[in-house]
């Protein structure tokens, strides 16, 4: 019984901490958006200049982007941005749960320094980056990529080599923005449409028009995210509360 009650203050303190569906979303005039997937309401943060893609770290919760090459720190309560570094041809970032952040950009895969924005190659994929990538919760990485036909694909990348292969048409064009949240991996598109991607074929859905011509998007998500201190706090309480009560009960 004491294993099921702090199980369960875990799961809820978790669930707190790592709210659902929520993302960021930078459009092409550089406004910055904060969207909710389930409810297609979004919320205007302010205006970076134009970032070619945002991600979110999920060891600190910090928002960077890279715009004009460079890669900068994002505030997510007002959208002031602070110069990192870097000389950046990419069009896609994201964070593995490990807190690396990786790069797409032309063919090729990169990760980047997050303390002075240099870059390293991975690899080639064989694919032009469309505008972004994102991890599954399992660890997969998935690229945007220029198809043809008009329509862009879902490609899967090797994370240590960033071989590439192609899973399928997505049926859209100019899907700039991937997110994986609540076992789906999400697309957005410059005409401001929210798609579901089935990940083993690549084609996609659309769910809903949210009016936000995106150019990038990320949020809590395939990765694991790392609880807030103010959790962890709170954990510690209950685990606390839970031994005085099984004193007295005893």
């Amino acid at each position: 019984m004491k294993q099921q009650l702090i199980c369960s203050v875990v799961l809820v303190l978790l669930a707190a901490a790592n709210p659902a569906n929520a993302l960021y979303i930078g459009a092409s005039d550089g406004s910055l958006y904060e969207l909710d997937v389930s409810t297609n309401s979004k919320t205007l943060i302010g205006n970076t200049g134009t970032m070619l893609d945002i991600a979110l770290n999920p060891i600190t919760n910090t928002l960077y982007g890279v715009r004009s090459d460079s890669l900068y720190m994002i505030d997510t309560a007002t959208a002031s941005t602070t110069l990192v570094g870097g000389s950046l041809s990419m069009n896609g970032l994201t964070f593995d749960s490990a807190g690396t952040l990786y790069g797409s950009g032309g063919s090729n895969l990169y990760t980047i320094d997050i303390t002075t924005g240099s870059s390293s190659l991975v690899g080639f994929t064989g694919f032009t980056s469309s505008g972004d990538i994102a991890f599954d919760d399992a660890g997969n990485l998935f690229l945007s990529a220029t198809g043809g036909s008009g329509s862009d694909q879902l490609v899967s990348l090797d994370a240590g080599t960033g071989a590439g292969t192609a899973l399928g048409s997505f049926g859209f064009s100019a899907v700039y923005g991937l997110n994986f949240s609540d076992s789906t991996l999400y697309g957005f598109t410059l005409a401001g449409q929210t798609l579901s991607i089935d990940t083993s074929s690549g084609a996609a859905t659309y769910l809903a028009s949210n009016g936000i011509g995106a150019f990038g998007a990320d949020g809590a998500g395939g990765v694991v995210d790392v609880p807030e201190p103010a959790s962890i706090a709170m954990l510690g309480l209950g685990l606390v509360a839970l031994g005085f009560s099984r004193r007295r009960k005893n």
